[in-house]
């Protein structure tokens, strides 16, 4: 799923182009004809996952021993 930094129509289907930016770690793209840019939701690496419930153990954590 994409999450648009900028839209602006596209005559035809868009190009992308990988910038040199980053936003939550992902790269942004951009179109070279109608200059929109996204990111990609599944590359974000910042705030991108998140804390588990409160009911279910942390996957780092030690077992627990009974």
């Amino acid at each position: 799923m994409a999450r648009f930094l900028a839209s602006y129509p596209c005559e035809d289907a868009c190009g992308t182009i990988e910038t040199d930016r980053r936003v939550d770690g992902a790269p942004v793209y951009r179109c070279p004809g109608c200059d929109s840019e996204w990111i990609e939701e599944y590359e974000r690496t910042v705030g991108a996952h998140p804390e588990p419930a409160p009911d279910q153990p942390e996957t780092d954590a030690p077992p627990r021993s009974s």
